[in-house]
């Protein structure tokens, strides 16, 4: 993959890209708080498998609070504004202005947009806010921070999380966050979800589709929106390489190849 840096919503970005084959759409991956661009693909497998697919893929980096220092998972964590209360004291960034920055740069009217905790925050508020640029939006492990998402029009989304997940926890509550040293609160991830259905016009109570090891439930609607809940998982990426601490995460699964379905869902819509 190919890196390129720019000044683009408030400071210096990076963030690596591979092009896909002519007339290929773009994937575009947001990783969590502290994780970096070449940490996410590690840990995700997309640009394998933008390879074997033939579709361009971007991983951009979110700015950490010392913009001149170098990225640190502890110290100085890259960060999306999501939305959501701000970690540190550092001014907060244009991060829809930067996406679209990227979408541009990459020559690209349109993208599937992923992302993973933090990032996932920043895939639904993108969707919200620049939904005719966003073909459809797979949020991983992370919350819709906006109050009242208002999209343009219904997008497509698959929305994951994990039964054990320490972060982002099913039923919500006071979770450890490793930058405070203290507990912070974190609302039920069905508020996301209602949240989210409602914006969307689908059906505010979902339809089971299937049950077991991977729970899979539609809320039926103008589009298609999906909520898969993995037995077992922590705050990893499902299927994933599990480099964040399980004593922090929670447990790994491979019950799950997010990667591998997130990309089968797009390829539908």
């Amino acid at each position: 993959m190919d890196r390129f840096t720019a000044d683009v919503g408030g400071g210096r970005r990076e963030w690596l890209f591979r092009p896909g084959r002519a007339g290929a759409p773009l994937v575009l991956f947001l990783t969590g708080t502290g994780g970096t661009a070449q940490w996410a693909d590690r840990e995700t497998g997309w640009s394998a498998l933008a390879e074997r697919a033939g579709f361009a893929l971007a991983i951009p980096e979110a700015l950490p609070p010392n913009p001149s220092a170098a990225p640190s998972f502890l110290h100085n964590p890259p960060r999306w504004n999501d939305g959501s209360p701000p970690l540190f004291a550092a001014p907060q960034a244009d991060d829809v202005a930067f996406l679209e920055a990227v979408l541009d740069r990459c020559a690209a009217p349109q993208a599937f947009v992923c992302g993973f905790s933090n990032g996932a925050g920043m895939a639904f508020r993108f969707a919200a806010e620049r939904s005719a640029r966003v073909a459809a939006v797979a949020p991983v492990a992370g919350h819709c921070w906006l109050s009242e998402p208002n999209p343009a029009r219904p997008v497509p989304t698959l929305f994951v999380i994990g039964t054990e997940d320490r972060l982002v926890p099913l039923r919500g509550g006071d979770v450890p966050s490793p930058w405070l040293n203290r507990l912070v609160r974190r609302p039920p991830v069905n508020e996301t979800l209602e949240k989210w259905a409602l914006a969307n016009g689908c059906a505010l109570v979902p339809e089971l589709l299937r049950d077991g090891p991977v729970r899979a439930e539609r809320y039926p609607g103008p589009v298609r929106f999906e909520a898969l809940t993995v037995e077992g998982l922590g705050h990893h990426w499902p299927g994933g390489r599990a480099q964040l601490n399980p004593r922090l995460a929670g447990p790994p699964s491979a019950a799950l190849r997010a990667t591998d379905v997130v990309w089968e869902f797009f390829s539908q819509v």
